[in-house]
């Protein structure tokens, strides 16, 4: 393609400039499709590492929480605390439920296409609380602890044979 000037002068350097420039467009758009791959992969394994970083977190405001509620008791003194947890937080997806011959089928609502799909997450879950002991002066007073017993137990909604008390010096 050619294109004369006023003077009938072919201006061949305008569309080459004009080539180059749809060039380095279309190199920028495949460039930028690589990278996001690599980008998603990378984001993959810092939220991995983030999620197990997060449950130490939670585990450790967890004791601050109990420790304060346990010297709001009278008759408390010197308290310490470690919470036990089962695993590390829980990816909640969104889910489709369609009705089958036998009840009800669910499954994850995926997007994307072929070997990049990937489940919507809607959320994520505390891990499981799996024991609370506590060590503090008072701990052999029984009516103390069994408020502590039943105030952990209320607060974290987890059973009273989770929650162990001990009396300190």
């Amino acid at each position: 393609m050619e294109v004369s000037n006023k003077n009938g002068k072919k201006n061949s350097g305008i569309i080459l400039a004009m080539i180059g420039v749809i060039v380095g467009i279309l190199l920028l758009l495949v460039g930028s499709f690589g990278k996001s791959d690599r980008d998603s992969n990378a984001s993959s394994a810092d939220e991995a590492k983030g999620a197990e970083l997060d449950a130490k977190a939670y585990e450790e405001e967890l004791e601050s929480r109990i420790r304060e509620l346990c010297y709001g008791i009278k008759g408390v003194g010197n308290v310490s605390v470690m919470v036990s947890l089962k695993g590390g937080y829980k990816t909640v997806y969104a889910m489709d439920a369609q009705a089958s011959s036998g009840g009800y089928r669910s499954e994850i609502v995926k997007v994307g296409s072929g070997s990049n799909q990937e489940g919507i997450i809607t959320g994520y879950e505390n891990p499981e609380i799996i024991g609370v002991g506590i060590v503090c002066e008072g701990g052999e007073d029984a009516r103390i602890k069994g408020e502590i017993v039943s105030l952990v137990s209320a607060a974290l909604d987890i059973s009273t044979n989770k929650i162990f008390v001990a009396a300190g010096g």
